[in-house]
């Protein structure tokens, strides 16, 4: 409740704190902060500041450009796989990552227009990340289309973008929710949205298990002996038994290489992020549900918006 008497006195005319809304990344989940969007809109919270970084920096950059946030669920709502195929995939693959994102400019130009971010209704800033020093990087100037892409693409995914000589990636590597970007722009009040899914931060002990071996074997014992035996186990044509415990842990299938890439950059996002809300605390933090959804999830969008709606909703629902 001490949330919602917050909620009251930002609404007020006089007097009432200069408010930031800052939206984390998360890919396709990140279509929750839409929901959030249309929920603060319809209780008439103002929105002095908005910050964003990866798919908060698209929904965001939209929002302070102008865009209702029922234009932005109607865009996203009717996006379908090949859609998505049509702004995602180039004719050919690049080198430097999967796609060039010169699709995804062209709708963005196309969405946004050719706009300036120092002109935007809203102050706005997104975040990106220099590949070469780690840098995180601030775009609070300039091109809005080409701040939003340098901050949405994903390591390995996307081509880094080139701004001012530097090759930007995705803003979630250093900083998933941009909460001190907010402040550093004068906000006194902050609500952030995290649309990443919560992990297991609980530390394993896991017994290693037995070397799939005939026999039980002793440690070489000179550089001679140990040799012979490399020469030998080369020349076996016997395979290794799998170890049938922890093939059936859970019933988990061996993930793929797109799947190894998205969960690790998941797990390092959210563990930033957590450490970062102990030093940086929004004000008011939503968290949608959104378990059940995945990275490349974009033909859901319709259920995604709505738990963000809900989640938001949730804390202001009395108003």
């Amino acid at each position: 409740m001490e949330n919602v008497k917050i909620i009251k006195g930002i609404k007020g005319t006089r007097n009432r704190p200069k408010t930031a809304l800052v939206l984390g990344s998360g890919a396709a989940r990140g279509l929750a902060h839409i929901g959030v969007l249309k929920a603060l809109t319809e209780h008439h919270i103002p929105i002095d500041i908005v910050v964003g970084s990866s798919m908060g920096a698209m929904i965001g950059g939209a929002y302070a450009a102008g865009l209702s946030p029922g234009q932005i669920e109607e865009i996203a709502c009717q996006t379908n796989r090949l859609k998505i195929a049509q702004i995602l995939f180039p004719k050919r693959l690049q080198l430097d990552g999967l796609l060039d994102g010169k699709r995804v400019q062209k709708f963005l130009i196309a969405l946004l227009g050719e706009q300036k971010i120092e002109r935007l209704k809203i102050p706005f800033a997104s975040v990106a990340t220099d590949i070469w020093t780690g840098e995180e990087i601030i775009l609070n100037s300039g091109s809005l289309v080409n701040a939003i892409r340098a901050s949405i693409s994903f390591p390995f995914l996307f081509t880094p973008m080139k701004i001012d000589g530097r090759y930007l990636v995705d803003g979630g590597v250093v900083n998933p929710l941009p909460i001190n970007i907010a402040r550093e722009m004068g906000a006194d009040f902050i609500i952030a949205v995290n649309v990443m899914p919560p992990i297991d931060r609980h530390i394993h002990k896991l017994n290693s298990g037995n070397i799939s071996a005939p026999r039980n074997i002793l440690a070489a014992s000179s550089s001679s002996s140990f040799f012979q035996r490399l020469l030998s186990i080369f020349n076996e044509n016997g395979t290794a038994k799998n170890n049938s415990k922890q093939a059936e842990f859970q019933n988990l299938s061996k993930p793929g290489i797109r799947r190894q890439m998205i969960q690790i950059g998941t797990t390092m996002e959210n563990m930033i992020m957590t450490l970062q809300l102990k030093e940086n605390p929004a004000d008011i933090l939503i968290q949608p549900q959104l378990n059940n959804y995945q990275f490349f999830d974009f033909t859901k969008a319709e259920k995604i918006i709505a738990a963000g709606k809900k989640a938001a909703g949730s804390l202001i629902y009395d108003l």
